[in-house]
């Protein structure tokens, strides 16, 4: 639409200066001369528009006319577009992006950035952001999808549910969804999920407040963590104290001490987390849970001929 697409040229004007009408109508999938055009519709409702000539010339809008907000302090305005724009290395979203450039237009960049942060490292491969994308058409239009699961055990499945939110946590995206079928809200990492696509069923299901659901949901999944006693050389208590820091570590002698940590009983990751310390720690109960790292550590040495 017309008044869209002036909306986000001004956006764009704002943040940058002389931008050429070729590139204006390469951006905005028209032709040079509706940029032309759009320029006029743009300077009547009273905005300053200029353009320059020449090899480096193109439409700017006076400085002077850029917004200003006095109630958040410059360094509050770029911690805010920090954490946007790090958002950005792990979220692929073209309302994101729209948001950073539309928050750009409305703060004056001063002085140098002092605080970076990047969670590119964490950031899921094209084939979760894609579905992302699937996910948040559906949960728009209330729509059901359908998809192949493999769960971490390794046990595949089909599944036919709602999807009522996204969110990321443990470094993965996961679905939080209502399954008609189990009647039962259930989540799902969405890197486990294969062959998605949404379905023409919509739901006609109230489900109130998602956020709650999400919260209840979680604290049940924790009421089935367990809980390991892990003792190890004082030395090792602040390598323990950074990976476990809401975990009290308790002196039990000279040498050893000790900390109570509850992990979710179906996620690899915290096996893997304890055995990577090696010999410098030890799991002392639950028994059942020791049993399973000793047998992990045994089928990893099996591959090799020691």
């Amino acid at each position: 639409m017309k008044v869209d697409r002036i909306l986000e040229i001004i956006i764009y004007l704002i943040n940058h200066d002389n931008v050429p009408a070729s590139y204006l109508a390469e951006r905005f999938h028209v032709s040079v001369r509706t940029i032309q055009r759009d320029m006029i519709s743009i300077s009547s409702i009273g905005i300053p528009v200029y353009s320059e000539c020449g090899k480096y010339g193109g439409y700017s809008i006076l400085p002077a006319y850029k917004m200003k907000n006095s109630d958040i302090r410059s360094d509050e305005h770029q911690m805010i577009i920090n954490a946007l724009e790090s958002l950005a290395t792990s979220y692929t979203n073209d309302t994101l992006k729209s948001l950073i450039e539309k928050y750009n237009a409305i703060i004056e960049k001063k002085g140098s950035q002092k605080v970076f942060w990047d969670f590119g490292v964490t950031k899921e491969n094209q084939q979760v952001q894609d579905m992302n994308q699937l996910l948040e058409q559906a949960i728009a239009e209330k729509k059901y999808i359908n998809f192949d699961y493999c769960n971490a055990n390794g046990k595949k499945s089909t599944s036919s549910v709602e999807p009522l939110a996204i969110h990321y946590k443990w470094y993965a995206w996961y679905l939080f969804a209502y399954s008609a079928e189990k009647k039962q809200y259930r989540t799902y990492k969405v890197a486990r999920m294969q062959n998605l696509h949404i379905s023409d069923m919509v739901s006609t299901i109230e489900h109130g407040d998602v956020e709650k659901l999400m919260k209840d949901s979680e604290q049940a999944y924790y009421q089935t963590c367990i809980h390991i006693e892990v003792q190890f050389d004082n030395e090792e208590a602040g390598l323990m104290a950074e990976y476990f820091p809401d975990c009290p570590v308790e002196q039990l002698t000279e040498k050893t001490s000790r900390i109570f940590i509850d992990v979710p009983a179906k996620e690899r990751l915290w096996k893997a987390l304890l055995l990577s310390f090696g010999n410098r720690v030890k799991v002392i109960g639950p028994e059942e849970y020791k049993q399973e790292l000793i047998e992990t550590a045994h089928n990893f040495l099996s591959n090799y001929d020691i």
